[in-house]
This record gives structure tokens, sequence and C-alpha cells, in this order.
């Protein structure tokens, strides 16, 4: 959750970026595809599993020896290779246990939940609740205005330090007054 060595390690050898304090069995270098990007603040249980290319249905055969280059067949690949698809993660993304996210999501916006056991076939729009096989929008997080609010707050983006005085809006649920006093957190002088 706090070590910069181990995503300078991730990133520089197995070219996957890891935001600050997000933690997770899986977010350890060398168990993400390479070009995965996760953002800041995101918490993922045991079990997820991410594919970035598939056999190809449409072929006369979904053998690997027809579009897998490394096979010896090819000289290059016929379908998009692991590195041309990459997958992002967004911010403050909760993933639930044993999540499979298939080739066809490419982006997992700020502020998903993904509930355990879950198949996500497509991108999810931010602060959105999926869950089943195959995911399906459950719910939104919260009313479209103080998503606006929350989203324009960009609070995930602040250094912990600055995020501080405004830690009893992190410990309760998300209203109306507590999103307008999120609205502070933007007029103080802390970049990220």
């Amino acid at each position: 959750m706090f070590s910069k060595s181990w995503r300078r390690i991730a990133l520089h050898y197995h070219k996957v970026r890891f935001g600050d304090y997000s933690y997770g069995v899986n977010l350890k270098p060398g168990s993400l595809p390479p070009g995965t990007m996760v953002g800041r603040f995101c918490s993922i249980a045991e079990g997820l599993k991410i594919y970035r290319r598939n056999h190809p249905v449409n072929y006369i055969s979904t053998h690997p020896l027809f579009f897998n280059s490394k096979l010896g067949l090819l000289e290059k690949d016929s379908i998009l290779s692991i590195e041309d698809n990459p997958l992002i993660i967004g911010n403050d993304v909760w993933i639930g246990a044993n999540v499979t996210i298939l080739p066809g999501c490419r982006v997992i916006g700020d502020g998903i939940v993904i509930g355990a056991g879950s198949v996500v076939t497509k991108d999810i729009e931010p602060f959105t609740v999926v869950a089943g096989a195959p995911a399906r929008v459950i719910r939104k997080r919260f009313s479209e205005d103080i998503e606006t609010i929350l989203r324009a707050s960009r609070w995930w983006e602040k250094p912990l330090e600055a995020l501080l005085p405004y830690i009893e809006l992190f410990l309760k649920d998300l209203n109306w007054e507590s999103a307008e006093r999120l609205k502070e957190i933007n007029s103080e002088d802390s970049d990220p």
C-alpha cells in the first residue's frame, strides 16, 4: 500500500503502473498483464484474473497456432497483443474476490464497485456498482449532483496530508452536505 520501491519495480520490470495507496494480493510485480494501469486508493480482493486477449471465435480455428506468432507458424500475431490492449483501472475502485476481467473491457472508471465473482466483459462508467456474470449495472453509487461534485473534487489526486483535515467526510455516508464540503478540498493550495 505504501511502498514506492514496489511501484518502481512493477513499472520498470513489468510495465504495470500501480497508484499510491492501492493494495491487494494481485497487486504485486508480475501478477498483472503488461500495460495495466491501476489508479490510486484501489482495493482489490484475492482471485482477480485479467485477460487482455482472447481466442478469435470468428476464425476457422480458435487454436493459438493461428494467432500467436510465438508458436512459430506466423511472422506476427494476427490478433491484438496483450500490450496493445491495456487495462486502465480508475481511482478508488473496489474489486471483489474472484473477479474476472475479459479483453473487451479496457476501462474501469473511477469509483467503481465490482461485486465478488463478477465477469467483466465491457467498460464500466464511473461511480457504478456492477455484479454478475456477465457483470451488469446494479445501480449508480450516488445521485448525479453528488457524483458531479465528487468527480470535480478529484480528491484521489491529493496527497494524503491534504485529505486529513477532511477525514470526517470519509467516515460516513456521502450526502449533499458532506458533498458540498468536499468542494473545499480544491480550494486549498495542495497540488497532487
